[in-house]
């Protein structure tokens, strides 16, 4: 097939669209603060910059994923790229806040578009023994995307002004449009029926999910409404699952869970990035405020474990072409489950190297979990539902960013009064209180490490491939 002589082709160019996707995911962390003074706004409302985006981005990638089964994951996909440099370009343009976060709304439903079939058109572009090494490259580009955005944030914003973060997109995604259409065959779709019920609950149950972890830990938020918004996400829920068994065209194929692989692995993920992000989130505040380091070191600190996911993701994704997934992933979930447990004996008085080593410790895990648990969802699953099972993925990695956040603060907040932590440094029984919320996500990121492990060897047992090419190790 045409498709795949040009594997290579297409992979870059998709690599080169889809990475600014997580770059302004995180990107815009660093522009925060001159966002604010040039809007004079506070911190509250520019949150929304961030917000707005993740909304979006999280509550339509479903949509689109299963869209593009049905008209062809091409025409998703650059229809995707020239919306996100269109919106990117009215970002920088933007003279007020609010028209900053309605533009930033709108960019991540452009990044939904790309994030949601990119994963799909990579397994279709490469024959099934080559899964896991082009899938282990996709891997490597969104981590290289999630670290480098903040720098690349700073350098811009300090040379030319916190628009210049969202004119970047505009070469990049320029390059990468022009590349789609010399190596992308675009396919002609099928009929759609809109699910527009299904669309418009999925959305209200995503929103309803991110507003609650958001305001979990929100002390002005009182207990009744907090359990009537809990109420609120399980009820549309509930109304979500029975339309998707009830409508003739449903935006999700539910039957996708009765595949206990893809099911397994895809709440491995979910797993690893909670756990992951707890801990992300987290360190920056023990590194500044107990073990007194400066930003600056806290971000070489942080930036070890994607840089080696970066590194080491390829060749695991390589590897499990040869091995199979499910050695890798339990493995890597294993040297994880470690580098949590480990960080359990971490005190006020840690150096910084142990604190880098164990974060050299878990990037390993990370990244030889990550690329064949991607390889394992996506082998699971026939080719016309790549689309879906793109997109399930993609929510699930940030559904776990999420939940690690609020779960992680949480935490914290048994621990220590978050009225103190608001000091720039913390002393004696202060350190002490932060530490130990600190080893509490340790040892959860350390559990939940050990439950990935298992879905890893329980998933496989149920394994059924669609391709026979695509053999794993039992």
């Amino acid at each position: 097939m045409m498709i795949k002589e040009k594997k290579w082709q297409i992979l870059v160019a998709l690599a080169l669209g889809t990475i600014m996707v997580p770059i302004n995911t995180s990107i815009v962390n660093v522009a925060l603060p001159f966002i604010a003074v040039g809007f004079n706004s506070n911190v509250l409302n520019v949150e929304w910059v961030i917000t707005s985006y993740l909304i979006s981005l999280l509550g339509l990638v479903l949509f689109f994923g299963s869209l593009g089964d049905k008209i062809g994951h091409e025409k998703v996909y650059l229809s995707g790229l020239l919306f996100f440099i269109f919106t990117s370009l009215l970002c920088s343009l933007s003279p007020s806040l609010l028209y900053l976060n309605i533009f930033r709304a709108l960019q991540g439903i452009g990044g939904a578009m790309m994030i949601s079939v990119s994963l799909g058109m990579v397994k279709n572009a490469f024959p099934s023994y080559e899964w896991g090494k082009s899938l282990g490259i996709y891997a490597m580009v969104i981590a290289t995307g999630l670290a480098i955005g903040p720098a690349i944030g700073g350098i811009l914003i300090g040379l030319f002004g916190w628009q210049s973060i969202f004119l970047a997109n505009l070469p990049i995604g320029i390059t990468s449009f022009c590349i789609c259409l010399f190596v992308l065959e675009r396919k002609e779709g099928v009929a759609v029926k809109w699910d527009v019920l299904g669309i418009i609950l999925q959305f209200i149950t995503l929103f309803s999910t991110i507003l609650f972890l958001n305001q979990l830990n929100n002390p002005t938020i009182s207990g009744s409404s907090k359990i009537l918004l809990g109420s609120m996400i399980a009820v549309f829920l509930g109304l979500f699952i029975w339309r998707e068994k009830t409508a003739e065209s449903p935006l999700l194929d539910l039957s996708l869970f009765s595949n206990h692989k893809f099911s397994a692995f895809n709440l491995a993920l979910f797993f690893n990035y909670m756990s992951l992000y707890m801990i992300i989130f987290a360190l920056p505040f023990y590194i500044q405020k107990v073990l007194h380091y400066g930003p600056f070191l806290t971000g070489l600190v942080l930036t070890v474990s994607p840089l080696l996911m970066m590194i080491i993701a390829p060749f695991s994704g390589f590897s499990s072409d040869r091995i199979g997934s499910r050695p890798l992933a339990f493995f890597g979930s294993l040297i994880s489950a470690l580098a949590f447990f480990l960080m359990t004996k971490l005190t006020i008085f840690s150096s910084i190297y142990i604190v880098t080593f164990l974060m050299i410790v878990l990037g390993v895990g990370t990244a030889i979990f990550q690329a064949p648990n991607n390889r394992a969802i996506m082998a699971s699953i026939p080719n016309d539902t790549s689309g879906q099972a793109s997109s399930i993925l993609v929510t699930m990695r940030n559904l776990g960013m999420i939940f690690a956040v609020s779960i992680g603060s949480l935490l914290i907040s048994t621990t220590i009064d978050y009225n103190i932590l608001n000091s720039p440094i913390l002393y004696n029984l202060e350190s002490y209180d932060f530490t130990q919320g600190l080893h509490l996500i340790a040892l959860l990121g350390s559990g939940l490490s050990l439950i990935m492990a298992i879905l890893s060897l329980w998933g496989s047992k149920h394994l059924k491939e669609v391709k026979p090419l695509v053999k794993d190790i039992i």
